[in-house]
């Protein structure tokens, strides 16, 4: 069975410490070190949202997610902890500052 990347990042933060414990520092901060850098690259996967953060990163109600929840939980991607749902904010959708963009747009700024 192919293991999460959470498992994953916990097996080579876990390999650092032993490396470090036997006196190899090198080895340690190179594994810490890319743990690291895979860990801010997967930010948006490795992050669940709860419910009412999705509902305010992305501007949908909580009907919009039971909708989707079942084909989420499938795939990892959400899943429920007592009576709350979680959702990776992969998922989510990331509303835009819709504000920001038109005033970008009277400036003439085509970078928005």
């Amino acid at each position: 069975m192919t293991p999460t990347l959470e498992a994953v990042l916990a097996n080579a933060r876990h390999d650092a410490a032993s490396y470090r414990r036997r006196g190899d520092a090198r080895m340690a901060d190179v594994l810490e070190s890319l743990a690291a850098e895979v860990a801010d690259a997967a930010e948006d996967y490795l992050r669940f949202l709860d419910e009412d953060a999705a509902v305010l990163r992305s501007g949908h109600q909580p009907p919009w997610f039971r909708k989707r929840r079942a084909e989420w939980a499938a795939s990892g991607n959400a899943r429920r902890v007592g009576r709350r749902w979680y959702y990776r904010a992969l998922v989510v959708p990331a509303r835009g500052n819709t504000e920001a963009a038109y005033q970008a747009g009277l400036a003439g700024d085509s970078a928005a």
